[in-house]
């Protein structure tokens, strides 16, 4: 079988997209070398960013350089020359494809809430997601919440979704506290226990809410802590300057910008408990690396985050500052809460695999192949 794979995210530094796509690429290199694959990247730093070198995978950057029009020209005349079987949109769907694909569905938000998106964003995610519900053949949900949004909001058949759960590196483990707190030390210039946000700077990500809990934390508990961001500013990052200033907490907020990938193991291990009671997601790939760390999760009650966290997680509302400020303060001043989290949080992390995520997908592609097979 040959199998095509657009991956609009690979070397585009996003996060957790590319992460997916790159951890994808390799696990399915690492367990498969009898089919072919032709890597189509959006990015010409793609190829790089996912290293895999191996007979059965060819790349393929797509021309020119402008994103849209590359996708609108070059993407659909690679689909329509290549003889692959199967083809694989892994975050950004064809606006026209010439060819059946299976399209990988990362969040709902855009369904459910696109007003977290500024208007031009919102207008191309809105239509580009709603184009490639309706004719992908098949739908892999990273997460049981994205496919039950799809099931009931869209009404899509159960036949044309599955679910495919992402994964955790290796990378993320517990380290020796020593340790860890030498290399933030040196690294980051961080002294003492911190609160860690892992992720992009957005409304969606409830960085407001975040502060406001943090500041009420600063004001209500004896623990001196900082309160860490990791992950690329964007157009929200002004406005929460600014509340963090008004709020007087200036001192105790540290923003690293986008840390390297390969840090990110030992910033977690180092870390009190991970913040991340998002608005809306769908999986939410910090909690798993935080909790495969061995670090107390703060999520939300909501979207995936329930499911993804479970029991293994402190789950609040992540509407009410209160909540997320008394969960803050609770896993700071309890140290048996801390521990039980961090125990939990080990045993649920080792359900969540990348090299099952690509065993999964596999399969998918075998299905696919055999609904073409049957078609033609």
């Amino acid at each position: 079988m040959k199998i095509g794979m657009f991956l609009g995210s690979a070397g585009s530094s996003s996060g957790g997209p590319e992460r997916y796509e790159v951890e994808l690429v390799r696990n399915l290199a690492a367990i498969d070398h009898e089919n072919e694959y032709e890597l189509a990247c959006l990015f010409a730093d793609g190829p790089q960013r996912i290293g895999v070198d191996q007979d059965n995978f060819r790349y393929r950057v797509l021309q020119p350089r402008s994103r849209m029009v590359s996708m609108l020209t070059s993407l659909p005349w690679t689909m329509l020359r290549s003889d692959a079987q199967v083809w694989h949109a892994t975050y950004v769907p064809p606006p026209f494809s010439p060819r059946g694909y299976i399209f990988t569905l990362v969040c709902s938000s855009m369904i459910e809430h696109p007003e977290f998106y500024p208007p031009l964003v919102r207008a191309r995610l809105v239509a580009l997601t709603r184009r490639a519900i309706a004719k992908a053949d098949l739908i892999i949900c990273i997460s049981d919440h994205i496919r039950q949004v799809l099931k009931e909001r869209l009404h899509v058949a159960d036949e044309r979704m599955v679910v495919c759960l992402l994964g955790v590196s290796e990378a993320f483990r517990p380290f020796d506290p020593a340790q860890s707190a030498a290399f933030v030390r040196a690294r980051y210039g961080i002294e003492g226990p911190y609160f860690l946000f892992s992720g992009r700077w957005e409304p969606r990500k409830n960085i407001a809410n975040i502060v406001r809990a943090f500041a009420r934390f600063r004001a209500e508990s004896p623990h001196d802590l900082k309160l860490v961001f990791t992950g690329e500013r964007t157009w929200a990052a002004a406005q929460t300057d600014a509340l963090i200033a008004q709020l007087g907490i200036s001192e105790h907020v540290l923003d690293l910008g986008k840390s390297p990938v390969a840090e990110l193991p030992m910033l977690y291990a180092g870390a009190t408990a991970l913040v991340y009671p998002s608005l809306w997601e769908g999986f939410g790939l910090p909690i798993v690396e935080a909790m495969a760390a061995g670090l107390p999760v703060i999520t939300s009650n909501n979207s995936s985050m329930a499911e993804i966290g479970s029991s293994a997680a402190r789950l609040v509302d992540p509407h009410v500052v209160d909540e997320i400020a008394a969960a803050m303060v609770d896993i700071a001043g309890d140290a048996t809460l801390r521990q039980t989290l961090r125990t939990r949080g080990l045993a649920r992390a080792r359900l969540f695999s990348w090299r099952n995520t690509a065993l999964q997908t596999l399969d998918v592609y075998r299905r696919m192949e055999h609904v073409c097979r049957h078609a033609s």
